[in-house]
């Protein structure tokens, strides 16, 4: 789907994204903002209680629609979930400043990740120093040496394997446009949207590369052939560079999982930190919620003193969130359409917002 539904474009966006109310209508089911939260399972008494609390508020003006939409955007698969969280709290308590992306869509230094990940395996590839591979970006350094470490020694079928690997992270689409303003990048260029340029017959290549690899290693050659960060897996979840490091320190002992490498802290005990963070939220819209001190402390405070309007977006950002625990699935519905939407939007920005 990234190949079909996301398009090429040499198009920065400022501070101002794309406007939420874009897709709002995505998200409305018989007039309540709750067709994100509606899983279709039978009766469900909390979604009952949000539309109620809806309800109760009257007529909403847009900048409170805008909150919603944004609530909507938390996606607990993503790499900076945690993070967006506490923008998402910030929000509701009156900041100015939000940062919610698509949940496909990877953050500019995300996408620098991906860049001196491929950076490094082609510096391995082509026998080039570390030192000298680490000058091509500030941040290079760091991927290079964790790459170099992981494959260690050159080996002819290492080299396919690599090559292989690399193409296939090359050919993920690395889009960095976002939804609602952005104050600290106030401009976000949408290219490149590759973490690099592919030749010309790349996917030619890639399949005479994966035919060889099968006629050295034949039924072994399985694991090593998955495609690059999962088939499931946009860039933006949290395990894709994990993935990735597996596949890749499997290569460097030609074992799978041979050379497992050290968990990343960020994608570390995530179903514990979302039940701390499903206590924090409940227990601001709900008295009876219970919650881990120190980060209820914290969301509180970004949040503010309770209103009706805040407990009930609250209460909408708890359930979404709860929804993807439970049925372990982003609960976008009607995401074709959600993609579509945004891409239209770039397609018909004036030449004087360019």
């Amino acid at each position: 789907m990234e190949h079909t539904l996301l398009r090429h474009r040499n198009l920065t966006l400022g501070s101002e994204g794309l406007p939420y109310q874009r897709i709002e209508h995505l998200l409305v089911a018989k007039g309540r903002h709750d067709a994100n939260l509606r899983m279709g399972y039978g009766h469900d008494e909390e979604l009952e209680e949000i539309n109620r609390m809806e309800f109760g508020l009257g007529t909403l003006s847009q900048q409170q629609n805008d909150l919603r939409v944004a609530a909507d955007f938390c996606c607990i698969w993503r790499y900076d979930y945690p993070r967006r969280v506490h923008e998402i709290c910030a929000s509701i308590g009156g900041s100015p400043h939000t940062a919610f992306r698509l949940h496909y869509q990877v953050c500019p230094d995300r996408r620098q990740e991906f860049v001196d990940y491929d950076t490094a395996l082609q510096c391995w590839l082509n026998d080039r120093d570390p030192d000298e591979c680490a000058f091509q970006s500030g941040t290079a350094r760091t991927a290079i040496g964790r790459v170099y470490r992981l494959l260690g020694k050159k080996d002819p079928l290492k080299k396919l394997l690599v090559e292989r690997t690399s193409l296939g992270l090359a050919a993920r689409v690395l889009n960095c446009s976002f939804w609602g303003h952005n104050e600290r990048e106030a401009h976000t260029p949408l290219n490149p949207r590759h973490a690099r340029q592919l030749n010309r017959g790349w996917s030619d290549r890639l399949g005479r590369l994966e035919h060889s690899i099968r006629t050295e290693m034949g039924s072994g050659a399985a694991d090593f052939l998955c495609d690059v960060g999962g088939t499931a897996e946009p860039a933006c979840h949290f395990k894709f560079i994990r993935r990735v490091d597996i596949l890749v320190s499997s290569i460097g002992c030609l074992r799978w999982r041979g050379n497992l490498p050290m968990k990343d802290a960020t994608i570390t005990g995530r179903r514990q930190l979302t039940s701390d963070y499903l206590g924090a939220l409940e227990s601001y819209w709900n008295v009876t919620g219970s919650a881990n001190g120190g980060l209820a402390q914290d969301l509180h405070a970004l949040l503010g003193e309770p209103t009706d309007f805040k407990r009930w977006l609250v209460a909408s950002l708890w359930k979404g969130i709860k929804n993807q625990t439970l049925y372990q699935a982003y609960p976008m519905k009607r995401w074709i359409e959600f993609v579509r939407s945004a891409e239209d939007y770039l397609d018909n920005l004036s030449d004087d917002t360019r």
